[in-house]
């Protein structure tokens, strides 16, 4: 369950979720753009473009568009441990200058069957006109739909997923 964090002005968001896969796919779906256009901000329906360098400190540009909005998101990876962990940063420019940070950690619990523990933070600025208390619901409320966005794309990460072990 995803847990909240009000005491400063970034919101962090855990989330923990099994796959029926080996490690090693979970990983390339977190790089391989021809898993990313399946599920990670876009879809196939709805992507534009998608370009992925998924080396140390490469770079990635997802372009999606829906109801003839073009949306953009890109971000870099920081930190890649094959099969492992995946540090991350993810923005949308015209939304934000700044960017939020995905940790992914991946480990098999047993043969089969991969764990993901999916960390993410993303600051939130504090507006003056905001009480604490003001301050502390805006975070609550993006921490809670953020969280829900998440889950909800971790649903599309699993059909993906499911996909290709059935076309194997």
């Amino acid at each position: 369950m995803a847990k909240y964090n009000v005491e400063n002005e970034n919101v962090e968001i855990r989330l923990e979720r099994l796959f029926k896969v080996e490690p090693e796919l979970l990983y390339q779906a977190w790089t391989d753009e021809r898993f990313l256009k399946q599920w990670f901000m876009t879809t196939e329906r709805t992507n534009k473009s998608i370009q992925v360098d998924a080396e140390q400190n490469g770079n990635y540009t997802i372009i999606d568009v829906r109801k003839g909005k073009e949306n953009k998101i890109q971000g870099s990876y920081r930190t890649l441990t094959p099969f492992e962990y995946i540090v991350m940063t993810i923005g949308m420019p015209e939304l934000s200058d700044s960017e939020d940070t995905i940790e992914v950690e991946i480990f098999e619990r047993e043969p089969g069957i991969t764990q993901m523990i999916f960390n993410y933070t993303a600051y939130v600025p504090r507006e003056r006109r905001l009480t604490t208390l003001e301050y502390k619901q805006k975070k609550k409320e993006y921490h809670d739909s953020t969280a829900h966005g998440f889950e909800m794309l971790f649903d599309k990460l699993q059909i993906a997923l499911e996909t290709f072990e059935a076309e194997l």
